[in-house]
């Protein structure tokens, strides 16, 4: 009896093992290559400009196509005036977690002497794999 539960012990070792192994390889898929690369396949972000610069905010959405569950979802707004030139970069979170297939929304003030945005998806954090819905 005691060799069976020696066996057993050595089986949920292995178990768990692995388990730290497949999480460690996803961390790696999301950090591992640069994140605009997999962001720019994975992430598509809609947004709404603002209608006027008194305080109006940029209003959007995040789109998961991953196949994994996303957290901490980081969003670089980059504002161009009328000649498409930079004039100014902020960040902003996108809300909560994001499940495959799904969305969710953020918010961003205005730049000041921007026109027009150009938002990414620059970071974010796997949680897990997920069905896709």
């Amino acid at each position: 009896m005691a060799t069976l539960d020696i066996l057993r012990v050595v089986e949920m070792k292995c178990v768990l093992s692995g388990v730290g192994l497949v999480l460690t390889l996803l961390a790696t898929v999301a950090w591992g290559e640069s994140a605009g690369s997999a962001a720019e396949r994975w992430f598509r972000v809609s947004w709404t400009p603002p209608a006027d610069s008194r305080g109006a905010t940029i209003k959007g959405s995040v789109f998961n196509d991953s196949p994994y569950r996303v957290t901490d979802v980081r969003l670089e707004i980059e504002g161009l005036d009328a000649d498409r030139r930079p004039v100014g970069r902020a960040l902003a979170w996108a809300i909560g977690d994001i499940a495959p297939g799904g969305e969710t929304s953020f918010t961003a003030a205005p730049l000041p002497g921007a026109v027009s945005y150009q938002i990414r998806v620059v970071s974010y954090d796997l949680i897990s794999l997920g069905e896709v819905r």
